[in-house]
């Protein structure tokens, strides 16, 4: 494994775009967006990449290089440099090394969404008096943070968050309530997360937050991407019900605690 220098990641992130799994999580460290490490088979002609994303979501793209993989599983299941908690792999592609029975209980399985063409989009109760919406700004993102702890979630500082989050806030009876927010983007393409205080569940507000923020999405040429656990069934039915299409069956994905 040599560790890629950052002014080397653009020919990487045109190898990535090649990818029929792209993460935009992944994506923002290859644009130098976002922070995190690059690892590859070859400093020269690299031909395999591990990417590592600062708040530990990573994948394994490219040729397969058995040398690159016995590293690989050093660096991820024995050693354990790595400075997240813990890493979190995207696995569409599965390494070998990982399918071994003693880490049977690090697999768990995600699917990936696409908004469908006819979206199913909430409307916006502009005329309840309850409920109004929010951009985050220099003004209110520290109440956001507190509130959410998103902003330096996967964003390097609140500044990037503002511009590229693009975030929207439910307010319920005057009180910050339910935000979605890019929590990446690359390729036109932004990874949708949304998170609602526990006090105001079960009002629908997560469909009003996440129906307002792709509506945002349209208007700036962007395509909300949507990824989540197969046993969330609370993610995977909002995301079904707004309009979100299956783009494959469900992938592995790895949770390596440090």
């Amino acid at each position: 494994m040599r560790l890629l220098e950052k002014n080397s990641y653009d020919p990487i992130y045109r190898l990535y775009l090649t990818s029929p799994f792209f993460f935009p999580l992944i994506a923002s460290v290859l644009r130098n967006e976002q922070d995190g490490v690059v690892y590859v088979n070859n400093l020269t002609s690299p031909s395999q990449v591990y990417v590592e994303h600062a708040f530990g979501f990573a994948q394994i793209f490219g040729d397969i290089d058995s040398g690159f993989e016995q590293e690989l599983e050093q660096y991820l299941l024995v050693d354990k440099p790595f400075h997240p908690d813990k890493i979190r792999l995207y696995a569409p592609y599965v390494s070998e090394f990982i399918t071994q029975p003693k880490y049977e209980s690090l697999r768990s399985w995600r699917q990936r969404f696409v908004l469908g063409s006819n979206p199913n989009l909430a409307n916006l109760h502009q005329s309840d008096t309850k409920i109004s919406f929010s951009a985050v700004d220099s003004s209110n993102v520290s109440v956001i943070e507190s509130q959410f702890g998103v902003v330096s979630r996967f964003w390097r500082n609140p500044d990037d968050f503002i511009q590229y989050a693009n975030a929207v806030v439910v307010h319920y009876e005057g009180h910050i309530a339910s935000i979605c927010y890019a929590a990446a983007r690359g390729n036109n393409r932004v990874e949708i997360d949304v998170l609602t205080l526990p006090a105001y569940r079960n009002l629908g507000l997560a469909m009003q937050v996440v129906s307002c923020f792709i509506i945002n999405c349209f208007e700036l040429g962007l395509a909300p991407l949507w990824d989540c656990f197969t046993n969330n069934d609370g993610s995977m039915g909002l995301c079904k019900s707004v309009g979100f299409d299956a783009v494959n069956e469900p992938y592995q994905f790895f949770t390596i605690n440090k």
